[in-house]
């Protein structure tokens, strides 16, 4: 793509320069940049904003139908449209990689799918949506197989989490909907598998019940895009559990890529701490299925 000019003078309003924001090498980890009837031309259309905000790599989290279907032996037929986001993602391989949304409630499907598309594809890594057909959360005994599989492959494992209070009687979870997981599930799938790292998505929606429920579980990283702007969160979050357990995701093209960094130069952290959120750790956290799919990545 050829580079465009952009003329805000960000100097001048006391904000990061578009080549300061290039030399963080920012990685985001959540990119919403195929979730359409037509994924390529929104892909194509969301590029102008990730090269305005100097964004080094996105991971797409959209790629393979949500809520497919496999047949008896688990086979999973390619549509036209995924067939032209495969071609995308190998095209674009250097400024973008996929992850593959799946289900627990047919593990058998969820690993046919994982075959599909990481084994012999090209994405990275599966995403647990926010919902799903059965209720079943991240801590259930289904995705046991899941996560071995995952763990086999070297891939990363991102778990969308949001406590919604509400209900009736309330409860700081009652809203919250019907397979949709939180951070205490997470932590409790992460306890059954010490070895496998995983994200917990969206801060956890409350980031200050989530830091405590994945305090003392060193293999979760803490996600931050998506969940309402609070200043102090991604400092308190770096306090409790250190700037290595942290990564950053732009949400785009649902959220703005600057409030979602505005999360991060809010908190006061050194330089060397902003890059590791903004993309050191997560470099580092999918260095092993970048070398066994033969890619190239500096950490």
């Amino acid at each position: 793509m050829t580079p465009r000019e952009f003329h805000l003078d960000a100097g001048a309003y006391g904000l990061p320069t578009r080549q300061e924001l290039v030399e963080l090498r920012i990685w985001d980890t959540h990119f919403h940049g195929m979730f359409s009837p037509q994924p390529v031309a929104q892909y194509e259309q969301n590029n102008y904003y990730v090269e305005r905000m100097g964004i080094e790599h996105s991971i797409c989290l959209d790629i393979g139908i949500v809520r497919s279907t496999p047949t008896q032996d688990n086979s999973l037929a390619e549509t036209p449209q995924e067939a032209e986001i495969r071609t995308i993602l190998e095209r674009d391989k250097v400024r973008l990689s996929g992850v593959t949304p799946i289900e627990p409630d047919r593990p058998d499907g969820a690993c046919a799918k994982m075959e599909k598309w990481i084994r012999h594809g090209p994405c990275i890594g599966i995403k647990y949506v926010g919902n799903n057909r059965a209720g079943i959360t991240c801590d259930h005994p289904n995705n046991d197989p899941i996560i071995r599989l995952a763990a086999e492959l070297e891939a990363t494992i991102y778990i969308h989490t949001f406590v919604k209070s509400g209900g009736s009687p309330r409860r700081f979870d009652g809203a919250t909907l019907p397979g949709e997981s939180t951070p205490l599930q997470v932590a409790a799938l992460s306890r059954r598998f010490p070895d496998v790292r995983m994200i917990c998505g969206h801060s956890g929606g409350d980031w200050e019940l989530a830091v405590r429920a994945i305090r003392d579980r060193p293999n979760v990283y803490l996600e931050f895009s998506g969940s309402d702007p609070h200043s102090g969160s991604v400092e308190y979050a770096v306090r409790e559990l250190g700037a290595p357990r942290i990564v950053w995701g732009g949400h785009g093209p649902s959220r703005s890529y600057a409030t979602e960094l505005g999360k991060v130069f809010d908190a006061g952290l050194s330089r060397a701490d902003q890059m590791k959120i903004l993309g050191g750790n997560y470099r580092e956290y999918a260095a092993a299925i970048f070398r066994r799919q033969g890619r190239q990545l500096e950490i």
